[in-house]
């Protein structure tokens, strides 16, 4: 597992008052040490369409001083040939935190725009633990 503290695993679920759901997930490789080396996957489940798969994946995360995730973006590109990518915000409402050996996670609850769509959805950051 990682270090003590370094980022693990951050995943995101929305669920939008049109019955839309996004997922995100992120994983730092075993061998893995910085941000950018994080693997992505992100789907967005229209309630009528076809899933979207994302070929790349932004997520940018605003941290408060008591080390919980405040504020969110997102970029997601279908292709990323075919113009703008999906963009999004979310913001915290409230939040756990879990510790169990070897893992210590900050499960966030944030209220989420993406394009429009209004949604809630959690934002969890699992750290590697003592």
């Amino acid at each position: 597992m990682s270090d003590p503290g370094q980022i693990a695993r951050r995943s995101i679920g929305i669920v939008f008052s049109d019955g839309g759901l996004l997922a995100l997930t992120s994983a730092l490789p075993p061998q893995g040490v910085e941000h950018g080396e994080e693997e992505i996957a992100a789907v967005l489940c229209d309630p009528d369409a076809a899933p979207i798969e994302f070929e790349e994946a932004l997520l940018s995360t605003e941290y408060g001083e008591d080390g919980v995730q405040r504020r969110a973006t997102l970029e997601l590109w279908s292709n990323p040939e075919d113009g703008p990518p999906l963009r999004g915000a979310g913001t915290l409402i409230s939040s756990v935190r879990v510790e169990r050996e070897g893992l210590d996670a900050t499960i966030a609850f944030f209220r989420w725009s993406v394009e429009g769509r209004e949604g809630l959805g959690h934002y969890e950051v699992a750290r590697g633990g003592g």
